[in-house]
C-alpha cells in the first residue's frame, strides 16, 4: 500500500474485514461485485485499492469513472472524497446535467482522476472527441448502487454504455450492492470475476406495531382534526422518537411524507421532510438540519436509503408496510450504522392486512430471504439509442458489429438478429441512419445528433396535465403523467381530498377533464403511481400466515421467531379476520357485493395485476366497457354496476393457463396505459419526435418494434405473466381452492382493498354517518345563484346562509318570493330568457327550458324551503329529479337519496351526451 495512503487510512479509520477482503481481489487485477448492507463501508472498499493503484502506478488522468445513479448521490459522494483526494494529492470531481459549461470545458482539458458521473452522462462524454484521449487512459469503472439500475431500462443502457466505453479503454469493474436475492445473475450482470461480502451477518432489532385507538388520544385527534387511530399511532411514533433519539421516518410515498411531517409540525414537533421532489437546497437544508440536531427527526421515502450522509441516526421507523424485504433492510440499516451495531426499527402499521404484511416482511429480513433484481432484457428502444451513439462516435460501422457489441452485454445476451434488424429498419425509416449496400456500412444521417442528445435518459419526462373541472371550468390542478397513464376514462381518483371521475384525455391540450364523483372512499389517490409493489413471496406469506394463525394460533405465531411483536395485538389482528372473507395461499375468494366484486388473492401486486386483467378481458368481452378495475397486493377489486354472480368470475379463472399471455397482450393494447408507454417507447426509438402529437398511435406502430417494445415494458414493470400462469394450473390442479360468496356489505378485508389506502385523508373506512356527514359539509360550502323569477335580481351565496334566512326569502327589488337556487350559467341562460320575454319576444327551445328550469326551482323552494336548495344544490339533481326525491325522503334519509342520486348521475352520465340530455337531466352545460 503506498505511504500516502496508509497515513490518510490511519487518520480516518482502519480497514474493516469487507475493505481489506476488496482491497485483495481488486488489487490483484479482478473486477469485483461488492455487496454488503448499508453501513458497511462499500464506498471505501472500492476506492481504496482504486487510489492505491493511481499512486502506485502513477496513472493518467482520467483513472476511474465512479457511476452513481442520483445526483444527490454524486453530491454527497463528492464531500467525502475530495477528503481523501486532498490527502493524496489526487483530483476528484463531479460532473451531471447541473455542471456549468465552464467546469465541464475546463474537465475536458485537465480531467481529474476520478469523475464522479450518472450514466445519463457516460452516454455524453463518450461521444465527445475531445474527451477521447482521456477516456483511453481509463483503468477503473466503479458502479453503486446496481439494485437501483439492473432492474430497469437505465441499467440496460449503461451495461451498453460500459461495452462502448470497452472498445476505447481495457478497465476492471467494480460494483457496490446492498444486499439482494440473486448475487451470481447481478454479478453476471456487471461482469464481474468474483464477490466481496463481509464474513458477519448484519443483526437488526426489528418492532412492528398495530397500536389500537386510544381514548386517551381523543385531545390530539380534537386538536389536529384526524381520527382517533391516527392520532393514537402518531403519538406512538413520538414516543418512541422521544425513547431513542435522531430518526429516520420512511414513508412510500412523497404525498405521505408531505402529509405526515404537515401533522407533526402542526402538534409542534421539531421534523422536516425529504424526498427527490424537493429543491436541491431544501434537501440540504433538511440533511443538515438532522445533523446538526436541530431537527429530531427526517421524514422521507426511497431519497433516503442510499448512502446519502446524514450523520448518526439511532433509530428508523417505517410508517405503514415497507412493502418489500430489500426496502426494509435498505431503510432499517440507515440506524446503527456504522460496523457491529444493530440496526433497530419499528413497522407501525395502519390496518390488518398491512400488519400481517408488515410481520411477514420482517421476518423475510431477520431470515435473509431477500427479493431477486430482474435485469430488465432486450430493451429495443434503449437498443436503438445505442446503435446512434455507437455511429455517432465511428461514424460508419460493418451491419453486424452493433448486434455483436451489444451481445457482449448481459440484458442482450440473448438478443436475435430478427429483433436487431427490426430496430434498424426503423431508424432508417425515421431517416436517422442509412446503410450503403455497396460497402455494407450503416452512416449517420440528420436528425440523429437530435435524437440521441434529447433521448440521453430512459426516465421519461414527467409531463403534467391540468385537471379541468367541467362543471365549474376551473383548473384544478395538476397531475403527473407516472399516475395519469395508469388512469382509464371512467375511472375515479383522488385530488386535493376530493374523488373525481375522468371523462377524457385531451392529450393535445394537456388536459383531463373531469367531474366530482363524491365516491372517495373507492376512488384510487393520487399517489398510487408511486407505490411499491408487493412481491409474490411476500404475499403468499401473509397467505400463509392467515391460515396458520386462524386454525392454530401458537403455531402460528411460531412463524414470527425474531420479529418483535405484541401478542395482545396479533391476536386482535386474527379477531379482526377469523370470521370474515379471507384468502389464504391455499384459498382464492371471490367476494361479490352489489356495487364491487373482489378477487381475494395472496399474490403480489405484478400477479394480481395479470390475474385481474384476465378476468377482466372476459368481463368486458360480455358486458362491455362498464367497469373499472384495480389491482392489489392481496385482492383486485372491479368497480361494477350491478351485482357480479361470483361463480362465473369463478369460472373464467379455470381457463386455459396456455391462453393467459395472448388474452393479456389483447387486452394491453386496448387499455390506456398501453397508448402512454408506447409514446415513450416510439420516442426512445426515434421512431416518433418528441413534439409529435399522434391521436391512434396503437394503429400506427401495430406490428412493429414499437409495439413489441411496449410489451415487453409493460410485461416487466407492470404483470407477472409468469406466476399468473402457474396460479391458474394450481387452480386446475386442485392445489388452489376457489370459494365464492354473495353479500350485502363488502367483508373487512373488502372494504379495506376498497379504500383509498390514504388514512390521512379520511382515517381509513368510513361509516355511513361519516359518509352523509362529509356530503351534508360539501353541499352546504357549495356556491350558488339567488335568481328572483319575476325581475331578474341576482345574488351569489353559499347554501349554509340560506338555512335560517330562507322562510324569509324575497326579493329585496320587487319584492317576490318567487326566489329559485341555481348554478351561475343556469341563472345566466334564465335571464337571457326573462328578458327576451319581457321584450315580447318568442324563445328558443333551448331557451324556453333553461327559463322553466328555474320557474320550476322556485317552485320547490317554495314548497320544500330549505330542503329543496338543499337537493337544487346538490351534484346531477334536477329540478324534476329533485321533486321526486323531495316528495318521499326527510332529514338523513334525503341527504342519502341525493347521495345516491349523485352516485346514480355520474354512473350513468359519465361520458359525453348530447346538450338537450344535459340540461334535461340537471347537469350543467
Amino acid at each position: 500500500m503506498h505511504p500516502l495512503l496508509k497515513k490518510a487510512i490511519k487518520e480516518r479509520f482502519p480497514l474493516n474485514e469487507l475493505q481489506q477482503k476488496a482491497f485483495r481481489e481488486i488489487s490483484s487485477g479482478k473486477s469485483v461485485l461488492i455487496i454488503a448492507p448499508t453501513g458497511s463501508g462499500k464506498t471505501e472498499a472500492a476506492l481504496m485499492p482504486v487510489f492505491n493503484a493511481i499512486l502506485e502506478n502513477n496513472l493518467k488522468p482520467l483513472s476511474a469513472l465512479y457511476i452513481a445513479p442520483l445526483k444527490a448521490l454524486n453530491r454527497d459522494l463528492l464531500d467525502r472524497l475530495l477528503w481523501w483526494g486532498e490527502r493524496l494529492g489526487l483530483s476528484v470531481e463531479v460532473r451531471h446535467g447541473d455542471t456549468s459549461a465552464y467546469r465541464k470545458a475546463k474537465q475536458v482539458k485537465n480531467p481529474p482522476h476520478l469523475l464522479i458521473i450518472t450514466p445519463e452522462t457516460l452516454g455524453v462524454i463518450l461521444t465527445m472527441k475531445s474527451f477521447r484521449k482521456a477516456l483511453s487512459n481509463l483503468e477503473f469503472v466503479i458502479v453503486d448502487e446496481i439494485a437501483e439500475l439492473a432492474s430497469n431500462k437505465r441499467g440496460a443502457q449503461l451495461t451498453l454504455a460500459l461495452e462502448r466505453l470497452s472498445g476505447i479503454a481495457e478497465f476492471q469493474r467494480i460494483g457496490m450492492t446492498a444486499t439482494l436475492g440473486n448475487e451470481e445473475e447481478i454479478r453476471e450482470w456487471l461482469k464481474a470475476e468474483a464477490i466481496v461480502k463481509p464474513g458477519w451477518r448484519k443483526e437488526y432489532r426489528i418492532h412492528v406495531l398495530y397500536p389500537r385507538a386510544d381514548e386517551k388520544d381523543s385531545e390530539l385527534a380534537g386538536r389536529l382534526n384526524l381520527p382517533l387511530d391516527v392520532a393514537t399511532r402518531l403519538r406512538i411514533l413520538w414516543n418512541i422518537i422521544e425513547e431513542h433519539g435522531k430518526a429516520l421516518i420512511f414513508t412510500n410515498t412523497r404525498q405521505f411524507a408531505e402529509i405526515l411531517a404537515h401533522r407533526l409540525k402542526a402538534w409542534g414537533k421539531p421534523v422536516e421532510v425529504h424526498h427527490g421532489s424537493l429543491s436541491k437546497e431544501a434537501r440540504l437544508q433538511a440533511e443538515k438540519a438532522l445533523k446538526e440536531g436541530k431537527i429530531r427527526a427526517l421524514i422521507c421515502t426511497s431519497s433516503m436509503e442510499l448512502g446519502i450522509d446524514i450523520g448518526d441516526v439511532d433509530v428508523v421507523i417505517q410508517y405503514m408496510s415497507p412493502r418489500q424485504v430489500n426496502r426494509l433492510v435498505q431503510r432499517i440499516g440507515r440506524g446503527g450504522h456504522r460496523l457491529g451495531e444493530v440496526s433497530e426499527g419499528y413497522v407501525i402499521a395502519s390496518n390488518v392486512e398491512d400488519y400481517l404484511q408488515s410481520l411477514v416482511i420482517a421476518k423475510h429480513a431477520l431470515d435473509g430471504k431477500l427479493e431477486a433484481v430482474k435485469p430488465y432484457e432486450n430493451a429495443l428502444d434503449v437498443l436503438a439509442h445505442f446503435i446512434v451513439g455507437l455511429l455517432i462516435e465511428r461514424r460508419r460501422l460493418p451491419k453486424e458489429e452493433p448486434f455483436e457489441i451489444a451481445r457482449r452485454a448481459y440484458p442482450y445476451r440473448n438478443l436475435s438478429w430478427e429483433d436487431y434488424g427490426a430496430v434498424l429498419k426503423l431508424l432508417m425509416d425515421a431517416r436517422l441512419i442509412g446503410y450503403d449496400e455497396e460497402r455494407e456500412l450503416l452512416y449517420l444521417r440528420r436528425g440523429a445528433y437530435q435524437y440521441y442528445y434529447e433521448n440521453l435518459s430512459t426516465i421519461p419526462d414527467e409531463i403534467s396535465y391540468r385537471v379541468l373541472d367541467v362543471k365549474s371550468g376551473h383548473i384544478i390542478g395538476r397531475l403527473d403523467e407516472s399516475f395519469v397513464m395508469d388512469l382509464e376514462e371512467g375511472m375515479e381518483f383522488v385530488m386535493h381530498g376530493r374523488s373525481w371521475i375522468l371523462l377524457k384525455v385531451d392529450e393535445d391540450a394537456g388536459i383531463l377533464r373531469v367531474r366530482e364523483s363524491k365516491s372517495l372512499e373507492s376512488a384510487i389517490p393520487s399517489w398510487e403511481g408511486e407505490m411499491i409493489p408487493v412481491p409474490f413471496a411476500v404475499a403468499s406469506g401473509v397467505g400463509r400466515l392467515k391460515r396458520e394463525l386462524v386454525f392454530d394460533f401458537e403455531r402460528g405465531k411460531a412463524l414470527l421467531e425474531g420479529v418483535i411483536f405484541r401478542e395482545e395485538e396479533l391476536r386482535r389482528a386474527v379477531d379482526e379476520i377469523r370470521d370474515e372473507v379471507f384468502s389464504t395461499d391455499k384459498d382464492i375468494v371471490v367476494e361479490s357485493t352489489p356495487k364491487a366484486l373482489l378477487v381475494h388473492g395472496d399474490f403480489g401486486n405484478r400477479a394480481n395485476e395479470a390475474l385481474g386483467r384476465f378476468i377482466y378481458s372476459f368481463l368486458r368481452m360480455r358486458y362491455g366497457n362498464v367497469f373499472a378495475i384495480r389491482s392489489q397486493a392481496h385482492a383486485v377489486v372491479f368497480k361494477t354496476p350491478f351485482q357480479l354472480n361470483p361463480e362465473e368470475v369463478k369460472g373464467y379463472l379455470f381457463q386455459e393457463p396456455d391462453a393467459m399471455e395472448f388474452i393479456l397482450t389483447r387486452a394491453m393494447r386496448e387499455s390506456t396505459v398501453y397508448k402512454w408507454r408506447m409514446r415513450n417507447v416510439a420516442r426512445r426509438s426515434g421512431a416518433l419526435r418528441r413534439d409529435a402529437k399522434i391521436r391512434r398511435i396503437e394503429r400506427l406502430f401495430e406490428g412493429t418494434v414499437v409495439e413489441k417494445e411496449t410489451l415487453n415494458e409493460l410485461f416487466h414493470d407492470k404483470l407477472d405473466v409468469r406466476t399468473a400462469e402457474y396460479i391458474l394450473k394450481e387452480i386446475k390442479n386442485g392445489f388452489l381452492r376457489v370459494k365464492t360468496v354473495l353479500r350485502k356489505e363488502p367483508s373487512k378485508l373488502a372494504r379495506i382493498n376498497m379504500s383509498v389506502g390514504g388514512e390521512f385523508l379520511l382515517g381509513g373506512e368510513l361509516e355511513k354517518d361519516e359518509i352523509l356527514e362529509l356530503f351534508r359539509r360539501r353541499i352546504l360550502d357549495t356556491e350558488v345563484v339567488l335568481v328572483c323569477t319575476n325581475c331578474g335580481w341576482v345574488s351569489r351565496t353559499k347554501v349554509g346562509r340560506l338555512k335560517e334566512r330562507v322562510r324569509f326569502l324575497k326579493c329585496p327589488r320587487c319584492g317576490s318570493i318567487m326566489i329559485a337556487a341555481a348554478h351561475p350559467i343556469d341563472a345566466e341562460e334564465f335571464l337571457k330568457a326573462l328578458r327576451k320575454l319581457k321584450r315580447g319576444e318568442k324563445l328558443e327551445p333551448k331557451e324556453e327550458r333553461a327559463y322553466r328550469k328555474l320557474i320550476k326551482a322556485s317552485d320547490l323552494i317554495q314548497s320544500y324551503g330549505f330542503d329543496g336548495i338543499l337537493a337544487l344544490a346538490s351534484y346531477g339533481t334536477g329540478p324534476d329529479s329533485a321533486a321526486r326525491i323531495l316528495a318521499q325522503y326527510r332529514g338523513e334519509a334525503l341527504l342519502a337519496a341525493l347521495m345516491e342520486q349523485e352516485k346514480r348521475f355520474i354512473r350513468t352520465r359519465r361520458f359525453w351526451v348530447d346538450k338537450r340530455e344535459r340540461e334535461d337531466s340537471g347537469e350543467e352545460p
